[in-house]
């Protein structure tokens, strides 16, 4: 009777490890202490500030607030690159946010953004979610190396003042990349290859993806003028396969 007992618990538990296996990475922000910036393996960039706050949660009682400021040295990104390089080149992500007032019209900001060398060639590109134009959202790519800019915006707005739910698709492979608004695909965000224009375009309007290094979540604001962000971020998850 106990070997059977012994067997069916061996059974279940290798189903639970199967079952979350393509799961590469979560978090709630409780294990951290309030006021604590997190670290290993997350890392914060820019000048703003990304602290854990009791505020506002979405689940438990704890979520990552973060204070950006006006220009790309007042950004507030945490980042994690342990689970890269990727199998396939290619993640879903997915996050609760909270939006206090978005960036008004004309600046263009960043709140998700994946990066990394391209494939054969000698330059490396960001492939980012934001927004700009009447706080609406917008799919973004841009290179270091030669210079491209380039956009596809949607006519929807990013909620303000309420916990929503962003998921993402990046696959590097295919130049292809999704995202969900409170489990809607947002279709008019989806690209593969290529957007609507472009700043500069040495790329000749091609999204040339990267091997991804790494995911930043927080907030950058490109431009002065926009005043304070005030972000909140709680249940991040990293996954090879959708998430529900």
């Amino acid at each position: 009777m106990k070997e059977k007992f012994l067997i069916i618990l061996a059974f279940l538990s290798l189903f639970s490890c199967d079952e979350t296996s393509d799961v590469l990475y979560k978090d709630s922000f409780e294990a951290y202490s309030v006021g604590e910036t997190p670290s290993d393996p997350w890392e914060k960039t820019g000048n703003g500030i990304a602290v854990i706050d009791d505020a506002k949660s979405f689940s438990g009682n704890k979520s990552a607030h973060f204070v950006t400021g006006e220009g790309y040295n007042n950004r507030a990104f945490l980042g994690i690159n342990h689970i890269f390089p990727l199998k396939n080149n290619a993640y879903y992500g997915g996050l609760k946010m909270y939006v206090q007032e978005a960036s008004p019209n004309g600046i263009h900001w960043t709140m998700i953004q994946s990066s990394g060398k391209v494939k054969g060639e000698d330059y490396s590109s960001e492939i980012r979610y934001g927004g700009q134009h009447n706080k609406k959202l917008m799919a973004n790519y841009e290179t270091q190396g030669v210079k491209s800019d380039c956009w596809k915006h949607a006519n929807i707005e990013i909620p303000e003042g309420k916990w929503f739910t962003l998921q993402w698709y990046f696959n590097g492979n295919q130049d292809t990349m999704r995202l969900w608004l409170n489990g809607k695909s947002i279709a008019s965000l989806t690209v593969v290859d290529s957007g609507e224009g472009c700043v500069e375009n040495d790329t000749n309007g091609q999204w040339k993806f990267p091997i991804m290094e790494n995911v930043l979540l927080g907030w950058v604001d490109y431009q002065i003028g926009g005043g304070t962000r005030n972000i909140w971020i709680d249940d991040v998850i990293i996954s090879l396969e959708k998430i529900d």
